[in-house]
């Protein structure tokens, strides 16, 4: 059996051999062959679900009000960055690492030839929605990963996930399936995907 992650409607991720969970603080939490993960964020077991969904009424449909889904570029001279805002957990790994290229406060936001083509690369590779993406001269775009297959559960936040495919195939214009990050908290508008609501509402784990 391959890795997966399943979403069961109004209900948890399944997740499936999966070959490494890593708890908030870091240390990893038993990767059982077939895991229950709650994503209505009310189990009083989590990260696993404890069947609270089910009081809860939890609605894991995507909202009518969701970020618009489609792939925009930044084109610079010897490279451009592609983005996705739907696919975004706003973590704000781009800013605080390159902060002349990926400034939120500035339009355009992104600005390609303010960084070195090696430097934007790292960027999109420590992006872990996979929100972020980046083409050459004549090559389409791509993504860059560094961490080991598995998942790694954000201290008051989402779930990363790495080299495990969603089942449900929800794509998304320019998504990876090796690289995403799924709403933990319930109030996300992007479901399956975090949107960065947890911040928002302060929700804590």
């Amino acid at each position: 059996m391959s890795a997966v992650i399943e979403e069961r409607d109004g209900g948890p991720l399944v997740v499936k051999e999966a070959a490494r969970l890593t708890g908030a603080d870091g240390e990893a939490l038993e990767a059982k062959p077939v895991m229950a993960l709650c994503r209505c964020g009310q189990s009083n077991n989590k990260p696993f679900c404890d069947g609270s969904h089910k009081a809860a009424e939890f609605d894991s449909g995507r909202s009518d009000d969701h970020t618009p889904d489609g792939l925009r570029a930044y084109g610079g001279k010897d490279i451009t960055v592609h983005y996705n805002r739907m696919l975004c957990s706003h973590a704000g790994e781009c800013e605080a690492r390159l902060k002349a290229v990926f400034d939120p406060s500035r339009n355009p936001w992104i600005v390609a030839d303010n960084g070195s083509r090696d430097d934007i690369i790292a960027v999109v590779t420590a992006c872990p929605s996979g929100a972020l993406s980046y083409s050459e001269p004549d090559q389409p775009p791509q993504h860059a990963i560094d961490a080991a297959p598995g998942i790694t559960i954000e201290e008051n936040g989402p779930y990363r996930v790495a080299g495990i495919p969603l089942a449900s195939a929800r794509a998304a214009d320019g998504g990876s399936t090796d690289k995403y990050v799924l709403c933990r908290c319930g109030k996300s508008k992007n479901k399956p995907y975090c949107d960065g609501t947890h911040h928002d509402v302060n929700w804590r784990a």
